[in-house]
């Protein structure tokens, strides 16, 4: 054989060794994807807390945006996995809510005593030169008011009049398996607080000399207390920010969806920088990604499906989703989540129960939580949280023990 032709076998024997291991790598990668992907699918069915916790871990080893590409192709193998459970089961929806019954309460007159009140009062930090005297908000009623979609009431009522209203609706027939459950709460009977968690957003050590009860509902508002529900995002993903009794953990971004609370009790939502404003009388606020629903409208990114506007998940990704909206006249309150939806029909979702702006929170079913709160004997606080849905996870003593991460709670208005 000639030297040349022996050169050629030689080199076209490298050349399919580096093709043969091109392609092994390749196929490695692949399969390597598709052992994660799956492991985000079964791990979270079983366990949504384990999964929640796995999704954490991956994301700290290899970063946030590969674990998003690998959870989209996880939420489009648990849809399908849900659809599956959907026919086999003979249609039943995977979504149902817990409780459709109304526990009638009495005002309770105010029984702190002066030194209890003063101890209170050191607990809270108001911006100086505010007028502590809140402005009513005219009394609505949170079942019969517009939009009719089948509301009824819902929590705790006050001398029989509903503080809250509950409704289940069906939005895309194409997902018969999930649904998205509302609640609208009435802001001339309630008022909204946020707490941030023991670890998220990140804040300074020493807060807590200034918000002692960091994690927790404050003991003191155990005699008011009606419902909580989940915050947003990690800081970490987005450095959204929030501003508690006063205290900025983390700056405002322009354009993010915020709601905000004011000392007069009366709740805001919408963009930073431009429906809402710093101003000496706001008390708190959470942002949590770009607006839903700004004056009305569904914000016209929701159309394009694009990365990191609403969680590093792609807007089409149908996964367990939350969300807040506020009726243009500032007296309800809407909370929106759904067991499998897009961002655009979160959106639709919240403009059909009223909402004029609106925003998402959390996503994932282990962070997705709405509870109300009756007494219970069992419970060392005296009270005990009672879930929205059957398929959110069972946790008594949920926000009156310490949690990480931030949530929003709601108490009779004084």
């Amino acid at each position: 054989m000639k030297q040349s032709q022996i050169k050629t076998s030689t080199n076209n024997g490298k050349s399919h060794s580096k093709l043969s291991k091109l392609i092994n790598a390749v196929v490695g990668i692949w399969i390597f994807t598709c052992i994660l992907a799956a492991i985000l699918v079964i791990v979270p069915a079983a366990s949504p807390a384990t999964g929640a916790q796995v999704a954490d871990l991956l994301r700290t080893v290899v970063g946030p945006q590969p674990v998003a590409v690998l959870e989209s192709l996880s939420f489009k193998m648990q849809d399908k996995l849900h659809e599956y459970l959907f026919v086999a089961s003979g249609d039943k929806p995977q979504i149902s809510l817990a409780n459709t019954t109304s526990v009638s309460l009495v005002r309770p007159t105010s029984t702190t005593t002066p030194s209890q009140k003063s101890s209170i009062a050191q607990h809270l930090i108001i911006p100086p030169n505010i007028a502590k005297t809140a402005t009513p908000i005219p009394s609505s009623d949170a079942v019969g008011a517009p939009p009719q979609i089948g509301w009824q009431a819902y929590g705790p009522t006050v001398n029989g009049t509903p503080l809250m209203a509950q409704a289940m609706i069906m939005l895309n027939p194409g997902k018969s398996y999930a649904g998205t459950a509302l609640v609208r709460m009435d802001l001339s009977q309630l008022q909204l607080h946020v707490m941030a968690g023991t670890l998220e957003p990140a804040h300074p050590s020493g807060i807590g000399k200034a918000i002692p009860s960091l994690g927790v509902i404050p003991p003191e508002n155990y005699n008011n207390l009606i419902a909580a529900f989940n915050g947003g995002f990690k800081g970490i993903h987005g450095q959204f920010g929030m501003m508690l009794n006063g205290i900025t953990l983390l700056q405002p971004i322009d354009g993010l969806a915020t709601v905000a609370m004011y000392q007069d009790g009366s709740v805001r939502i919408g963009a930073w920088g431009s429906d809402i404003l710093p101003s000496p009388d706001m008390v708190a606020f959470r942002q949590n990604c770009p607006p839903l629903i700004e004056a009305g409208q569904l914000n016209p990114a929701l159309f394009y499906d694009n990365r990191r506007a609403w969680g590093y998940s792609q807007n089409s990704d149908v996964t367990w989703r939350t969300g807040a909206g506020i009726s243009q006249d500032g007296r309800y309150l809407i909370y929106a989540v759904s067991n499998g939806t897009t961002v655009q029909d979160l959106a639709n979702a919240l403009q059909m129960a009223g909402a004029y702006n609106a925003m998402q929170l959390d996503i994932n079913e282990f962070y997705t939580h709405f509870v109300t709160y009756q007494p219970s004997t069992s419970q060392s606080s005296g009270l005990a949280a009672e879930r929205l849905l059957s398929q959110m996870t069972d946790t008594p003593s949920l926000y009156l023990t310490p949690y990480l991460r931030d949530f929003f709670y709601l108490t009779l208005r004084q």
